[in-house]
């Protein structure tokens, strides 16, 4: 570490590796499990779960970027790309996990009707008592290091509103998701029988958007809400999907002139994101979404690094601040910015799977047993 004023004193770090080097190692695991279908050959397996599994491994390796960042100053010349690409992504790198989420659930109910139901309220007390789990955690760390929050805050934290160093805002979406689910379809079941998946869907899209305007009114930051409604999205996309699959996949043409227009629509939208509020913000994550759907209908994108980093998204959202903040506090990031994040990811994985063993062990005793995925 620089150890005097001296403008030509740099860090020894800026000379090894900067954040260009980890996007390319990145895109290298990535282009490790490509695989692009023939004219008029469509990968008909886009959404089986292995596949966005994978695609999600992608996005939670950009979000551990994209909090280690909030610890860092990054300003090295070979920054620049990452730093553009994070800029524009902005909270598209949660996306793929709203929208296979509410896919995901929708398919699940359209198979096992009021017991997936009944089954999601267990998972919405299993999600919790696990973010708790880690809430913890932190609490210890912040006691060892002497990081202090007032008690309202840290009773708070708990319940995902606040936070004390983890990353909250995403639990308490999915949670209000769950809840809005669990209600809609308890409704749409016991009052419209015979068109309850559509009436269910109808509440929960309406639902969704109250708890995106009562977060509006609570004025919470705009993150916290501005991507919750990718989920209904991936509910409404399992509802409809074989009437786009018979349109966009039909041959190439239709597929390209759909992917085209969906890059028109996605420039746009970008473009005005900030101008008309909410809905503006909604029109180009809906864009993103669509785009990232039509480019898996092609390109298959898959291989056993990311479908594992996939599988523990959550432990690896929920725990990566942990070895941030301990290094952090230790002076070790402001030396070593980028070993630092190696170091990261060197101790998030691993804690990671520790982390769900032992939850699991807890959640067994308390005889909650294992749910099956959505």
């Amino acid at each position: 570490m620089c150890k005097t004023e001296d403008d030509t004193c740099k860090d020894p770090d800026d000379l090894k590796i900067v954040m260009i080097f980890f996007l390319l190692a990145l895109l290298l695991i990535i282009a490790g499990g490509l695989r692009f279908s023939k004219i008029n050959q469509f990968n008909e397996d886009y959404l089986n779960k292995k596949n966005t599994t994978a695609v999600n491994g992608i996005f939670v390796v950009l979000i551990v970027f994209s909090h280690y960042s909030k610890y860092v100053d990054f300003g090295g010349v070979f920054d620049a790309p990452y730093l553009a690409m994070r800029a524009h992504l902005d909270q598209m790198v949660v996306a793929s996990f709203l929208f296979y989420s509410g896919f995901g659930m929708m398919e699940s109910i359209k198979k096992k009707g009021l017991k997936y139901i009944d089954r999601l309220f267990v998972k919405f007390w299993r999600l919790l008592f696990k973010f708790d789990i880690a809430v913890l955690l932190f609490l210890i760390v912040d006691i060892a290091f002497d990081i202090r929050y007032p008690v309202r805050q840290i009773l708070l934290a708990f319940t995902t509103w606040t936070a004390i160093g983890n990353s909250n805002w995403y639990i308490t979406a999915i949670l209000m998701i769950y809840a809005a689910i669990m209600i809609a379809f308890r409704i749409s079941y016991d009052v419209f029988k015979e068109r309850a998946e559509t009436a269910g869907l109808l509440i929960t899209v309406i639902l969704t958007i109250g708890f995106i305007y009562l977060q509006m009114v609570l004025d919470r930051r705009a993150y916290c809400y501005n991507t919750m409604i990718l989920a209904p999205l991936g509910m409404l996309y399992s509802e409809y999907r074989y009437t786009f699959e018979r349109l966009i996949m039909r041959n190439d043409i239709n597929y390209y002139m759909t992917a085209a227009l969906t890059i028109v629509v996605y420039i746009v939208s970008f473009r005005h994101r900030w101008q008309f509020g909410i809905e503006g913000y909604t029109v180009w994550a809906v864009a993103f979404t669509a785009l990232l759907v039509i480019i898996t209908m092609k390109v298959r994108i898959y291989n056993k690094v990311l479908e594992w980093l996939g599988t523990h998204v959550f432990s690896i959202y929920i725990l990566q601040r942990i070895p941030m903040i301990i290094l952090s506090q230790l002076g070790f990031i402001e030396a070593h910015k980028y070993i630092g994040l190696l170091i990261v990811f060197s101790l998030t994985l691993p804690f990671a799977v520790l982390y769900e063993k032992v939850t699991d062990i807890l959640l067994k005793s308390m005889q909650m047993k294992k749910l099956p995925a959505a």
